[in-house]
């Protein structure tokens, strides 16, 4: 399967706490969890609604996000694109690796604006697990 997902992230390429102000997107295009290419893209000025639009128009497929505003939830959804949040900020490499291996932790420690959304937010990670065992012969 083939993916393309976005980390945003500072200069240094750690993952920037909130989705709306990071400096880069690291994008990450996969096929059957083995990274293919890997770029370091600027966005557009940051105004609601301009960075999911943006990303969609690059044909990302899955965001990894510290913390997330409901509006840029909202357009994400709306444009098919898959959010994962409440990610601690390491290296967007690292947490390519981790997404891939199924060893990403999530949480809302990060995302303090959100809380109310929790029950929610529950749902949506579970519905995007996966469960790579059943590929083995």
């Amino acid at each position: 399967m083939k993916r393309k997902i976005a980390v945003p992230a500072d200069e240094n390429g750690i993952l920037e706490s909130h989705f709306g102000h990071c400096q880069f997107f690291e994008i990450f295009e996969t096929i059957d969890n083995q990274i293919i290419s890997h770029e370091k893209m600027v966005p557009p000025p940051h105004e609601p609604g301009v960075l999911p639009k943006w990303l969609a128009n690059n044909d990302v497929t899955d965001v990894l996000v510290g913390g997330i505003g409901d509006g840029a939830l909202k357009i994400l959804a709306y444009k098919n694109i898959n959010v994962f949040k409440g990610i601690t900020a390491l290296p967007a490499k690292e947490l390519i690796a981790k997404f891939l291996n199924g060893t990403l932790e999530l949480s809302d420690k990060s995302c303090n604006h959100d809380h109310h959304e929790h029950n929610h937010e529950h749902h949506h990670e579970h519905k995007h697990e996966h469960h790579h065992h059943k590929h083995h012969k």
